[in-house]
């Protein structure tokens, strides 16, 4: 029942704009977290967003994964943290495990800068 009603909701926006939305986030979000964080924060995947859908897989300097969705989570933002059932990829990148920041429908500009207004409260604290 939860599922074909989340149907209805996508096909009712349409796929085409749901895609739309998501590419532009992943614009804004690979444009402004690269601008303001540099060499500090390390993105896996395509730096292009019509390459990847609406989520980013991270490091942040040298703080692990774990810890730093911990301190997000402090601040109200919701990362994941882990190997995200890819330990291949994680091999093949050389990390034990990636932060994850995703974004759909219902997300906006705000959300992925309350991501990096959250980086930077843990920066302050790892530093």
């Amino acid at each position: 029942v939860g599922l074909a009603a989340a149907v209805d909701y996508l096909e009712r926006l349409g796929m085409e704009a749901v895609r739309d939305h998501e590419r532009a986030l992943s614009a804004y979000a690979l444009t402004s977290l690269r601008e303001r964080f540099g060499d500090d924060l390390t993105i896996h995947g395509p730096l292009d967003a019509d390459r990847r859908g609406g989520l980013i897989s991270f490091a942040y300097k040298d703080i692990h994964p774990h810890d730093l969705s911990q301190v997000l989570d402090e601040s109200g933002v919701c990362v994941r943290a882990g190997h995200h059932c890819a330990k291949p990829l994680m091999r093949q990148l050389g990390v034990g495990a990636t932060a994850r920041a995703s974004w759909s429908v219902y997300n906006d500009e705000a959300d992925i800068d309350a991501l990096a207004d959250a980086l930077v409260a843990a920066d302050r604290l790892f530093s």
